[in-house]
């Protein structure tokens, strides 16, 4: 099992998704130091990622059950996997979901992207503007309460993907965790190759895309500052 300093793209994802969407919990009737992981998602194909991944990493089996939830036109895709020593690992490095591990930033750029595609896959979103027409009209993010999304917004930087301003917002009522919310530039995210695994997102964020580069696709293209547009002296002297 390829993980932490060593890890392939399999555990790095999982590590990903456990911090966003994923979570590990004791199963009844089994002693209290056995662990298993589960996923709820509405979304089959977040499952199904989720569950080749994991069977790709134990000799355990991941299932997933399809039932449907009332006031809601999609069922819910409960996914899980008793992996016991996978489960305890992902527990500990990340002090139950409190922090990043530290030997995340050492990864290599592929295993990195796979680790935030397992964030994005989880919490973030691709929304769109009801006012614009056009490709423009979406946009990405990300939002959490988790402590360790600063490191998340430098682990971003260091991956060549660029975000907007970082905001707190308000918590949904009192006594909740204020949510930290952001914006991610699409540009970057197709430019370093990332790609969600949830059709649903992904689909827009390839419509955006279709257009080409972004001066094609902005209702005003950016303006070059006289500077930008003058010759370098260094380059041509």
């Amino acid at each position: 099992m390829e993980i932490r300093q060593s890890a392939g793209k399999s555990y790095a994802y999982l590590l990903g998704v456990y911090l966003g969407d994923g979570c590990v919990t004791v199963p009844g009737g089994y002693p209290s130091d056995r662990r298993c992981f589960r996923l709820n998602t509405i979304d089959r194909d977040f499952a199904e990622t989720v569950k080749s991944a994991l069977d790709g990493l134990t000799d355990q089996t991941a299932y997933i059950n399809t039932y449907a939830v009332k006031k809601s036109s999609k069922p819910n895709h409960s996914l899980v996997s008793r992996c016991d020593d996978l489960c305890w690992i992902l527990v500990e490095d990340t002090e139950k979901k409190q922090i990043i591990p530290s030997y995340v930033a050492g990864w290599s750029k592929e295993n990195r992207l796979a680790f935030i595609v397992g964030l994005m896959d989880s919490e973030g979103f691709v929304g769109a503007h009801k006012e614009n027409p056009t490709n423009r009209r979406y946009y990405m993010g990300y939002k959490s309460c988790d402590p360790w999304v600063p490191d998340f917004v430098r682990l971003l930087e260091i991956t060549g993907i660029r975000i907007g301003k970082v905001s707190t917002e308000k918590p949904l009522k009192e006594g909740y965790k204020a949510p930290t919310r952001f914006t991610v530039k699409m540009q970057s995210w197709v430019d370093s190759g990332a790609r969600f695994n949830i059709a649903r997102k992904q689909d827009r964020v390839d419509e955006w895309a279709s257009a080409g580069p972004y001066e094609n696709r902005s209702w005003r293209p950016r303006r070059l500052s006289s500077e930008a547009n003058m010759p370098n002296a260094l380059a041509t002297g």
